[in-house]
């Protein structure tokens, strides 16, 4: 008799596995060496290292906005050639996105891409994208910003 999976055991498997890669992610779990171990020379300072210049940076941005129209033509035209100018690329711009849980009330979500988190630092620093900021404030009810780095598994060992 062969033992295949059933897809209950293999649902939860791939449930577990996500979980711990968000919590990794998070820094919710402790760090653990090949064995599956925590490591007893890791202090929590080691595994909170800044990111490589290796892993990609992304920008995560929700707006509110209350002017579209000026919002498109004297904001969002800098930010898309300002993004370009820093070797970014859009992996997201959506103004309608399918919410799976919760509520999501941000008229405009977008995720950049750039090759390093110093590159997409180096982007909102820009002196155009800096320039028409206070247009990105006129004209939306909220706008937040994050940047942060690409998981790396090997980061959280």
């Amino acid at each position: 008799m062969v033992n295949e999976p059933n897809s209950d055991g293999v649902f939860r498997r791939t449930l577990l596995k996500a979980g711990a890669v968000i919590a990794g992610a998070l820094g919710m779990l402790p760090s653990a060496t090949a064995s599956g171990r925590e490591s007893e020379t890791q202090t929590a300072e080691s595994t909170q290292s800044e990111p490589t210049q290796s892993q990609n940076g992304y920008v995560i941005a929700v707006d509110g906005i209350t002017d579209r129209d000026r919002y498109m033509n004297e904001y969002f035209s800098v930010a898309a050639e300002t993004t370009a100018a820093h070797d970014g690329e859009a992996l997201v711009i959506s103004f309608d996105p399918t919410v799976l849980d919760g509520e999501w009330d941000h008229e405009l979500t977008i995720v950049l891409e750039f090759p390093s988190v110093q590159a997409a630092r180096e982007w909102y620093a820009d002196d155009a994208l800096q320039n028409v900021r206070q247009i990105r404030h006129e004209t939306t009810a909220y706008s937040n910003k994050i940047v942060t780095s690409q998981y790396s598994p090997e980061g959280r060992a």
